[in-house]
Order: C-alpha cells, then structure tokens, then sequence
C-alpha cells in the first residue's frame, strides 16, 4: 500500500498577522529614529546665550538618536567660556544641556584680551561691560598669580573695581613689594592691595562701612597690602609704603 503524504497547510492568516506585526514594529523603530528634536533646554550659561549654542551644535533637521551626547559635549567644551558640561536626552525628542562657564575677570588693556577664571584669554568681542581693566603691563610670574587670585574674589566686589595698576612699592629705589597694585573703585576710593593679601578684598565692603560709621562718608585710600588687621585709611595725600616686613608705616 502506497502511504499518504499530509501537506502541511500554510496559514496565510498567521503569516500575515506575523507580517503585519513586523511591519508595524519596524515603522515603530523608524519614527522614533527619525524623531526630530522638538526641544533643547540650556542651564548654567550666562554669557553664552541660547541661540548662540545651538547654531554652533548645529542640530537643526538633527533627529535625537542621530547625535551623541558626548560629540555635544566635546563640541561645547572646545568654546572658550565653558569649563564644563553635562548633556542628557530623552526618547520624546528633548535634549538637556547644562552647562559650567568660566566668567571673564577682568580686560588687560595691554594685550587687549579678556581674561577669564579658567586663565584663558580670548579676544575683546565687545560683549563683557564694567570690568575690571588692568591697565598696565605686569611681570610673567605677578600677572599669573594675579588673575589665580582674582578668581577667589566674590564677582559682585571685583564688580566694585574700575581700574587695576601694577604699583611696585619702592623704598629709596629699593623694591620692597612687587605684588602690589592700586585699585581704583567705582565708588572714588582707592585701594592698594597685594596679591599675597587680595583675599581682604572680598571684606571692602565691610571695612569701608566700619571707616564711614567712624568718620563720615569721605573718599581716601584703603591700604589692604599688609599682613596687619590694622587697615590704614587716610586722604591719599600722604600716602603709606610698605616697610617690607609685612606692616605698613603710617
């Protein structure tokens, strides 16, 4: 007897469905692909503002699987300003970019270059108002403790200082302080200070007040370059030298 062969029966329906899910699983895949970036939020950034971040990121018709977050990240730490960054998305289409800049210090008139925290200088693009400006030349090994120092002063004192000048104290032709500067305040004083000492700059305000309480509201100079407590204050006229030893002689 010759046996029978059973044909197996192909389900067409079953291969459909099978077909249809794919299908439907890889138009899943492909639409969140291809999502667009609908949104990009920016934290931490003052000086760089949001427009100019995003034209330089170039994501414009960028979908949010395309870029990568560390690419981001590499291209805004190449920007001179930012110290640091941190980048995060989302499969809705958001980017989240937080970002560390470094804020200008002061504007060297010599070289003509802004000077930030991070001790990079960038050109003067015009777009930092009411720095501080140095406005002479001051030795290689002064002129980099001094913008190291500068960047432990509170923002809103170094906001106080109009002009910076690198003023040696000089006795009988002698150099007995080549860290000092004189620093002309907003408000008509002026302040000699050393860089060994630029820290009691971050306590002005409140020795400017003890000054006014005790004499009235007058306008002088603030001797800060010793090592004393004793903050010597007088009307500019006779002025006070630094003996060398750390005190000053009135």
């Amino acid at each position: 007897m010759n046996k029978k062969v059973k044909r197996k029966k192909i389900r067409f329906k079953g291969l459909l469905v099978i077909l249809l899910f794919l299908y439907l699983i890889g138009n899943i895949g492909y639409y969140f692909y291809k999502m667009p970036i609908k949104k990009i939020e920016i934290s931490g950034n003052k000086y760089l503002k949001d427009n100019y971040i995003i034209n330089y990121l170039k994501l414009d018709n960028k979908s949010i699987f395309e870029v990568s977050k560390n690419k981001i990240k590499k291209s805004l730490l190449s920007l001179e300003l930012v110290d640091d960054a941190m980048v995060s998305k989302n499969y809705l289409g958001t980017i989240k970019i937080s970002i560390k800049e470094s804020s200008p210090l002061f504007y060297n008139l010599s070289s003509q270059k802004i000077v930030l925290a991070n001790g990079r200088e960038i050109a003067n693009s015009g777009d930092y108002l009411g720095l501080p400006i140095l406005i002479n030349y001051v030795e290689d090994d002064v002129y980099q403790e001094l913008k190291e120092k500068l960047n432990k002063i509170d923002r809103d004192i170094l906001n106080l200082v109009s002009e910076m000048e690198y003023s040696p104290s000089i006795v009988q032709d002698k150099v007995v302080d080549a860290k000092r500067f004189l620093f002309r305040m907003n408000d008509g004083n002026t302040v000699y200070i050393n860089t060994t000492n630029i820290e009691k700059l971050n306590d002005y305000i409140d020795i400017y007040e003890a000054i006014v309480n005790k004499n009235g509201d007058i306008k002088g100079c603030l001797y800060l370059d010793s090592n004393s407590t004793n903050n010597h204050f007088n009307n500019c006229e006779s002025p006070i030298v630094n003996n060398g030893d750390g005190d000053n002689n009135g």
